[in-house]
């Protein structure tokens, strides 16, 4: 399945976005429960800061493979698989979480007009970014298979139909909820930790970050923003947040270059090549890391400007745009809760 590494916690985990716990605390008491596994391919951590019982991790990594067993298109007899199977065939029945995703899914992919596109599977399968290693050879797909998988990219041949059945209209078109899987998962972690009685807690399912509550009783969860022109671990600012999703999607993640030009794995689903516009990376905070996880991929192929049409039919998004030249746009409501740390970026309103 395709995951998007978007944010690392630093002293938390090494992907792309850090979880800053400030201070050095020496008491054993003080240290975190935590618990690691590979998951939705990727590494994925989670840690309790208050209520350190193991079998609640336990319960946490164990709603994450179910969601993996339903959702994953690299599990063949996953309900995603399935679909994908029987394209321009016949309808296939879906678990109710499955058709909740995809119903969210597609909304999000009418909201943005194809920006988010869960049936991108196609053109991810080209241009086949997320598998790395030294035996995967890096070209540029031909302007006629671009051309072709993009005739198999269409969201409204994407059907979603009573009974919970749901069918591909034309063969060869293929679902990827990579885009949003992940940060369903993260949210229903965040339930199953709140259920259970954790209210301090910091779940980093491969960069997809969730702060659970706050980090002592009152205390802010210190955020901090990758930047996108140096190394993993290297950040711009710090953000402060609270019972919050943290999602990032950036151009830097995965990509190849080819004679100077980075190709990332951001696909536009317009044109059939990796989004070119003005931003490098974009960060998504708000209560629902679902909704982020579509977002940050959406609003990064749309850019700054067309994502604020987007913005303004949606509550309680706030979000940190970083473009290519150096420039920070933030949203007003969350200005009070950046700090900028690097002096190589230029911070500004939205």
């Amino acid at each position: 399945m395709r995951y998007k590494n978007k944010i690392i916690l630093i002293l938390i985990s090494t992907l792309l976005v850090s979880a800053f716990l400030g201070g050095c605390k020496k008491e054993e008491d003080k240290e975190p429960l935590s618990k690691t596994e590979f998951m939705m391919d990727t590494v994925m951590t989670i840690k309790l800061y208050d209520k350190k019982d193991e079998v609640i991790l336990d319960k946490a990594f164990e709603r994450i493979r179910e969601i993996e067993d339903k959702m994953s298109i690299t599990i063949e007899d996953s309900d995603v698989s399935k679909i994908n199977k029987n394209a321009g065939k016949n309808p296939v029945k879906v678990d109710d979480e499955v058709y909740k995703i995809l119903t969210r899914a597609k909304y999000f992919a009418e909201l943005t007009d194809g920006a988010y596109e869960p049936t991108i599977g196609p053109l991810v399968d080209l241009w086949n970014i997320r598998n790395e290693g030294e035996n995967n050879k890096r070209y540029i797909p031909s302007k006629e298979d671009i051309e072709k998988a993009l005739n198999k990219v269409d969201y409204k041949k994407l059907e979603l139909l009573e009974d919970n059945k749901v069918f591909l209209k034309e063969e060869g078109m293929k679902l990827d909820l990579g885009g949003i899987a992940k940060g369903y998962a993260a949210d229903e972690v965040k339930r199953i930790l709140k259920e259970n009685g954790v209210n301090s807690a910091i779940v980093d399912l491969g960069g997809n970050i969730y702060a659970v509550g706050s980090k002592n009783g009152d205390e802010y969860w210190k955020i901090g923003i990758q930047n996108p022109q140096e190394q993993r671990g290297s950040y711009v600012g710090i953000m402060k947040v609270k019972d919050s999703s943290v999602v990032t999607s950036g151009d830097y993640e995965r990509y190849f270059k080819i004679n100077g030009k980075r190709y990332h794995h951001i696909i536009d689903s317009k044109t059939g090549y990796p989004s070119d516009n003005e931003l490098s990376a974009i960060s998504i905070i708000s209560k629902s890391s679902t909704d982020s996880d579509a977002l940050s991929t959406a609003l990064f192929v749309l850019g700054r400007e067309k994502s604020k049409e987007v913005l303004k039919k949606l509550d309680d998004m706030e979000v940190l745009y970083i473009t290519k030249s150096g420039k920070i746009y933030i949203s007003s409501d969350i200005k009070d809760r950046f700090y900028l740390k690097n002096d190589n970026f230029e911070l500004k309103q939205n």
